[in-house]
Protein backbone atom coordinates (compact mmCIF):
# COMPACT_ATOMS: atom_id res chain seq x y z
CA UNK A 1 0.00 0.00 0.00
CA UNK A 2 1.20 3.16 -0.94
CA UNK A 3 2.44 6.28 1.63
CA UNK A 4 -0.64 8.34 0.88
CA UNK A 5 -3.27 5.83 0.87
CA UNK A 6 -1.59 4.67 4.72
CA UNK A 7 -1.76 8.35 5.57
CA UNK A 8 -5.75 8.62 4.29
CA UNK A 9 -6.20 5.38 7.16
CA UNK A 10 -4.15 7.16 10.11
CA UNK A 11 -7.37 7.72 11.81
CA UNK A 12 -8.41 3.90 11.72
CA UNK A 13 -4.96 3.11 12.76
CA UNK A 14 -4.63 4.96 15.00
CA UNK A 15 -7.68 3.78 16.67
CA UNK A 16 -7.52 2.73 20.01
CA UNK A 17 -10.90 1.15 20.69
CA UNK A 18 -10.25 -2.11 22.35
CA UNK A 19 -12.63 -4.12 20.71
CA UNK A 20 -12.18 -3.57 16.97
CA UNK A 21 -8.10 -3.86 17.83
CA UNK A 22 -8.48 -7.19 19.25
CA UNK A 23 -7.21 -8.77 16.36
CA UNK A 24 -3.98 -6.41 15.99
CA UNK A 25 -3.49 -7.41 20.08
CA UNK A 26 -3.17 -11.10 19.24
CA UNK A 27 -0.73 -11.01 16.14
CA UNK A 28 0.85 -8.09 18.07
CA UNK A 29 1.48 -10.39 21.33
CA UNK A 30 2.46 -13.12 18.90
CA UNK A 31 4.96 -11.16 17.50
CA UNK A 32 6.65 -9.39 20.76
CA UNK A 33 5.33 -11.47 23.12
CA UNK A 34 8.67 -13.08 24.62
CA UNK A 35 10.26 -9.38 24.30
CA UNK A 36 7.20 -7.88 26.45
CA UNK A 37 7.44 -10.79 29.26
CA UNK A 38 10.83 -10.75 29.44
CA UNK A 39 11.77 -9.78 33.35
CA UNK A 40 14.48 -7.35 31.51
CA UNK A 41 12.26 -5.56 29.76
CA UNK A 42 9.60 -5.23 32.46
CA UNK A 43 11.94 -3.15 33.90
CA UNK A 44 11.08 -0.53 31.60
CA UNK A 45 8.21 -0.05 33.81
CA UNK A 46 9.98 1.73 36.65
CA UNK A 47 11.87 4.04 34.44
CA UNK A 48 10.38 7.38 33.55
CA UNK A 49 10.68 8.24 30.07
CA UNK A 50 8.36 11.49 29.21
CA UNK A 51 7.13 11.93 32.87
CA UNK A 52 4.37 10.38 33.69
CA UNK A 53 4.65 7.79 30.72
CA UNK A 54 6.90 5.26 31.89
CA UNK A 55 9.64 3.73 29.11
CA UNK A 56 7.87 0.55 29.10
CA UNK A 57 4.25 2.47 28.49
CA UNK A 58 5.82 4.49 25.46
CA UNK A 59 7.65 1.77 23.77
CA UNK A 60 4.80 -0.57 23.50
CA UNK A 61 2.30 2.63 22.37
CA UNK A 62 5.65 2.89 19.73
CA UNK A 63 5.63 -0.61 18.88
CA UNK A 64 2.03 -1.25 18.46
CA UNK A 65 1.62 1.71 15.99
CA UNK A 66 4.69 0.68 14.31
CA UNK A 67 3.11 -2.94 13.76
CA UNK A 68 -0.25 -1.55 12.52
CA UNK A 69 1.41 1.09 10.31
CA UNK A 70 4.04 -1.85 9.03
CA UNK A 71 1.53 -4.05 7.97
CA UNK A 72 -0.50 -1.55 6.08
CA UNK A 73 2.86 -0.58 4.03
CA UNK A 74 3.73 -4.21 3.18
CA UNK A 75 6.64 -3.95 5.47
CA UNK A 76 7.69 -6.89 7.92
CA UNK A 77 5.76 -6.47 10.76
CA UNK A 78 6.91 -8.53 12.81
CA UNK A 79 10.54 -7.37 12.53
CA UNK A 80 9.41 -4.08 12.79
CA UNK A 81 7.14 -4.34 16.04
CA UNK A 82 10.38 -6.41 17.61
CA UNK A 83 12.74 -3.51 16.99
CA UNK A 84 10.53 -0.63 17.89
CA UNK A 85 9.58 -2.57 21.18
CA UNK A 86 13.52 -2.46 21.65
CA UNK A 87 14.02 1.20 20.45
CA UNK A 88 14.36 2.66 23.97
CA UNK A 89 15.82 -0.77 25.54
CA UNK A 90 18.22 1.14 28.05
CA UNK A 91 17.15 0.47 31.20
CA UNK A 92 18.51 3.49 33.30
CA UNK A 93 16.57 6.55 34.90
CA UNK A 94 17.84 9.48 31.82
CA UNK A 95 16.67 11.89 34.27
CA UNK A 96 19.57 10.82 36.90
CA UNK A 97 21.97 8.55 34.97
CA UNK A 98 24.11 10.92 33.40
CA UNK A 99 26.49 10.16 30.53
CA UNK A 100 29.50 11.72 28.62
CA UNK A 101 26.98 11.74 25.62
CA UNK A 102 23.66 13.71 25.31
CA UNK A 103 20.87 10.86 26.19
CA UNK A 104 19.58 11.34 22.35
CA UNK A 105 22.51 10.18 21.08
CA UNK A 106 23.63 7.82 23.40
CA UNK A 107 20.74 5.94 24.36
CA UNK A 108 20.24 4.06 20.82
CA UNK A 109 23.43 2.62 21.20
CA UNK A 110 22.96 1.64 24.02
CA UNK A 111 18.96 -0.44 23.33
CA UNK A 112 20.89 -2.00 20.51
CA UNK A 113 23.75 -3.75 23.10
CA UNK A 114 20.66 -4.60 25.62
CA UNK A 115 18.72 -5.71 22.52
CA UNK A 116 21.49 -8.47 21.03
CA UNK A 117 22.39 -9.06 24.92
CA UNK A 118 18.63 -9.97 25.91
CA UNK A 119 17.27 -10.78 22.89
CA UNK A 120 19.57 -12.46 20.11
CA UNK A 121 21.23 -10.90 17.03
CA UNK A 122 19.45 -7.74 15.16
CA UNK A 123 18.92 -7.95 11.59
CA UNK A 124 20.32 -4.61 9.59
CA UNK A 125 16.51 -3.65 9.60
CA UNK A 126 16.38 -3.72 12.77
CA UNK A 127 19.51 -2.18 13.97
CA UNK A 128 19.00 1.26 11.34
CA UNK A 129 15.48 1.38 13.37
CA UNK A 130 17.24 1.58 16.61
CA UNK A 131 20.43 3.30 15.86
CA UNK A 132 18.44 5.87 13.94
CA UNK A 133 15.06 6.69 15.93
CA UNK A 134 16.22 9.77 17.39
CA UNK A 135 16.73 11.78 13.75
CA UNK A 136 16.27 14.81 13.07
CA UNK A 137 17.86 15.40 16.74
CA UNK A 138 21.12 13.58 15.81
CA UNK A 139 22.69 13.85 12.31
CA UNK A 140 22.19 9.91 11.46
CA UNK A 141 18.88 9.63 9.59
CA UNK A 142 17.49 6.06 8.94
CA UNK A 143 18.37 3.99 6.00
CA UNK A 144 15.26 1.56 6.05
CA UNK A 145 11.59 2.26 4.87
CA UNK A 146 11.28 0.60 8.83
CA UNK A 147 13.46 2.99 10.33
CA UNK A 148 11.35 6.16 9.11
CA UNK A 149 8.04 4.70 9.97
CA UNK A 150 9.63 3.96 13.46
CA UNK A 151 11.56 7.53 14.01
CA UNK A 152 7.68 9.29 12.67
CA UNK A 153 5.52 6.83 14.98
CA UNK A 154 8.38 7.58 17.87
CA UNK A 155 8.02 11.14 17.39
CA UNK A 156 3.98 10.87 17.45
CA UNK A 157 3.77 8.90 20.39
CA UNK A 158 6.43 11.46 21.99
CA UNK A 159 4.03 14.20 21.08
CA UNK A 160 1.23 12.35 22.54
CA UNK A 161 2.91 11.73 25.57
CA UNK A 162 4.12 15.28 26.30
CA UNK A 163 0.19 16.73 25.72
CA UNK A 164 -1.08 13.99 28.24
CA UNK A 165 -2.86 12.24 24.72
CA UNK A 166 -1.14 8.99 25.18
CA UNK A 167 -3.66 8.15 28.03
CA UNK A 168 -6.46 7.45 25.19
CA UNK A 169 -3.63 4.31 24.17
CA UNK A 170 -3.85 2.99 28.02
CA UNK A 171 -7.01 0.63 27.23
CA UNK A 172 -5.33 -0.97 24.65
CA UNK A 173 -1.39 -1.08 26.98
CA UNK A 174 -3.70 -2.63 29.51
CA UNK A 175 -5.19 -5.32 27.29
CA UNK A 176 -1.69 -6.47 25.98
CA UNK A 177 -0.40 -6.68 29.37
CA UNK A 178 -3.42 -8.71 30.65
CA UNK A 179 -2.87 -10.84 27.48
CA UNK A 180 1.07 -11.12 28.43
CA UNK A 181 0.28 -11.99 32.23
CA UNK A 182 -2.31 -14.68 31.02
CA UNK A 183 0.18 -16.19 28.51
CA UNK A 184 3.02 -16.74 31.24
CA UNK A 185 0.35 -18.36 33.79
CA UNK A 186 -0.46 -21.01 30.94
Amino acid sequence: MSAVKTIKKLPKLLDTDVETQLPWVEAYIDAVGDILSHPKYQQLKSFDHHKPVSCHFHSVFVSFLTFRISSELGCDAVETARAAALHDFYLYDWYLTKHDELHAWYHPKIALINSEMYFGKMSETQTDMILSHMWPLHIKPPKTREGMILTMVDKYCTSADMLKLSKKFLPLYERINREIEKNEDN
